[in-house]
């Protein structure tokens, strides 16, 4: 279905959780719609399917950390991932990390990295807006600690 609705995968499932985005709706005017989230994460499920867990929302790559909106106070902690390097192409996928310079080896790409946010609408133990953990995380904005809201989480 998200598919069709012309998400496409960037083939990180094996992490436990698979991003499904509509690379056309990052850099449009529209900003944190819940008709229209960038991106749809689901979690592979045993039998080979998968389980929609989240939305995430991506405001444009010109937007800094430190511009994002001021919304859902210490529930909410945008992130970016800028250690990323996809194939490049349509269809592009997640291929490696960047090196020690902070680039990709040709004929791999690193894309400006865009602030987001996860809604999760599955239990999550860091609360409904908890970004991913470990090495998939993402990076936050300089001085700011990684959120964890265990008062709305769930175990």
């Amino acid at each position: 279905m998200a598919e069709a609705a012309g998400f496409r995968s960037i083939g990180d499932g094996i992490t436990g959780h698979e991003h499904f985005i509509q690379w056309d709706w990052i850099n449009d005017d529209v900003i944190l719609d819940p008709d229209h989230p960038e991106s749809l994460v689901f979690a592979p499920q045993p039998d080979g399917s998968k389980k929609l867990v989240s939305a995430m929302y991506m405001l444009p790559s010109t937007v800094e950390l430190a511009d994002v909106p001021d919304i859902g106070g210490a529930l909410m902690q945008w992130h970016i991932h800028d250690n990323l390097c996809f194939s490049s192409g349509p269809g592009a996928r997640v291929a490696g990390l960047t090196d020690a310079a902070g680039g990709c080896a040709p004929p791999l790409v690193k894309f400006d990295p865009a602030p987001m946010i996860h809604v999760w609408i599955t239990p999550h133990k860091c609360g409904p807006f908890a970004a991913l953990e470990g090495v998939g995380a993402g990076q936050i904005d300089d001085g700011e600690e990684r959120l964890c809201d265990h008062a709305h989480g769930s175990p």
